[in-house]
């Protein structure tokens, strides 16, 4: 049986958050997104994410510090830092942490899902998530 993976997706670009939902949706992860770092915090207190994905430039924060703190409630969770900007120049506002794929904008589902690949390809187990069902079945895909 495949692990169903849960996905924490911060973009306040709301054509791409879409975009990338209805990609993951249709790949088999189940997916929140939100716009801002306080509403992945408020999503974080409700469910636990395998990966999360973020913005660099969020209009509330930092991505590459929001993604620090969730780490901080959740070691557990992969992470993945999308910006516009290069790399070299979000590496030096880089806090320490284990950064696990950064993808450059504009990006293809096929750079996109490359990204998530390596993040997926073990199978862990996976916290327990109060707001989900023990009987819960993985989904077709």
């Amino acid at each position: 049986m495949k692990t169903v993976h849960r996905v924490l997706l911060v973009e306040d670009n709301p054509p791409l958050r879409r975009s990338l939902e209805n990609y993951l949706e249709r790949a088999g992860y189940i997916c929140d997104s939100c716009s801002t770092a306080w509403e992945s915090f408020l999503l974080t207190d409700e469910h636990s994410y395998d990966i999360v994905i973020a913005e660099y430039l969020l209009p509330d924060a930092n991505g590459a510090e929001l993604l620090r703190k969730l780490l901080l409630k959740a070691p557990h969770m992969e992470t993945i830092l999308l910006s516009q900007f290069d790399f070299q120049w979000v590496a030096e506002n880089l806090p320490d942490f284990d950064l696990h794929c950064f993808l450059k904008k504009p990006f293809d589902l096929d750079d996109f899902e490359m990204a998530l690949t390596p993040l997926t390809a073990e199978t862990r187990p996976r916290l327990p998530d109060q707001t989900e069902s023990p009987d819960q079945t993985e989904p077709n895909v």
